[in-house]
């Protein structure tokens, strides 16, 4: 587990990066970080299958072409991820991270399609 430290260093400074191997590793570790906090119990397995099958194709509100991002470009949802994770990182609640989490989905979706946990 990360330190209080690292974890805002690495929120505030997920917008220097676009890689999708940089943004993953940094950003499993913060939403690892974000869940342990909220004390509930969460566990290493938990957490992953959340991280990874976060895909709610079934609600047509969450898909891409229904959202305030249609027509964004891939560099333009990682930068609003990279944003999201500034903004959210003193203030989260599971609505923030799960918002920031669709946005790093959407983002790299084929990516993440390839790493989901069954």
């Amino acid at each position: 587990m990360i330190s209080e430290k690292e974890y805002y260093e690495i929120m505030g400074n997920m917008c220097d990066n676009e890689d999708f191997e940089t943004l993953h590793k940094n950003w499993h570790i913060c939403f690892e970080y974000i869940l342990k906090d909220f004390k509930c119990g969460f566990t290493k397995k938990a957490i992953d299958s959340l991280f990874y099958n976060f895909a709610m194709k079934n609600w047509e509100e969450l898909w891409l072409e229904t959202s305030t991002y249609k027509g964004s470009s891939k560099d333009e949802l990682i930068k609003s991820f990279g944003y999201e994770c500034s903004y959210i990182c003193d203030r989260t609640s599971y609505d923030r991270l799960f918002r920031t989490h669709w946005l790093f989905i959407k983002a790299f979706d084929d990516e993440m399609d390839e790493m989901q946990i069954k």
